[in-house]
C-alpha cells in the first residue's frame, strides 16, 4: 500500500517493489521460509527502494519471521543490532550542562559559551 501511495516513487520502482511485496507474502503462510526465494524478495526490494527494507527491518515480526534470509543476504534487523550497544557510550544520551533546557532558564542565564546573550526564544517577544 505504501508503494503505491508514495508520489516520488517511479513507475519502475512501484513494479520492483510489488514484485517484491508479492513474492515475501507468498512466504508468510508456509511453516517456514524458503530462504533462497525470500532473499529474492528482500533483495528485490532493496533494490527497488533501500528505504522500504530499512522500513521492514525495523519491524521485529519481519526480521523475525525472515531471519535466515537476512542472514543469507548479511543484514539484521534493527531491534537485533541496537542490541549490540546498549553499554556503548555512544548509545546514551548526552546530559545538558544544567539538565534543563536553555529556553527554559532566566533571561539572565541564557548565555552563549562566550558569555553573550542568547536571542530570545522563538515565539517570544
Amino acid at each position: 500500500m505504501l508503494v503505491n501511495r508514495t508520489p516520488h516513487f517511479s513507475s519502475q520502482t512501484r513494479r520492483e517493489a510489488n514484485r517484491a511485496i508479492d513474492i515475501l507474502e507468498s512466504q508468510l503462510g508456509l511453516n517456514q521460509v524458503g530462504e533462497t526465494e525470500a532473499a529474492r524478495g528482500i533483495e528485490l526490494l532493496n533494490r527497488a527502494h533501500s528505504s522500504l527494507t530499512f522500513g521492514l527491518l525495523r519491524s521485529a515480526d519481519f526480521a523475525d519471521r525472515f531471519a535466515p534470509a537476512l542472514r543469507r543476504l548479511g543484514l539484521r534487523g534493527i531491534t537485533d543490532r541496537l542490541d549490540e550497544v546498549p553499554s556503548s557510550v555512544m548509545a546514551l544520551p548526552i546530559p545538558g550542562p544544567t539538565g534543563a533546557h536553555r529556553d527554559d532558564l532566566p533571561p539572565d542565564d541564557r548565555i552563549d559559551a562566550e558569555g553573550r546573550p542568547l536571542p530570545p526564544p522563538p515565539g517570544f517577544y
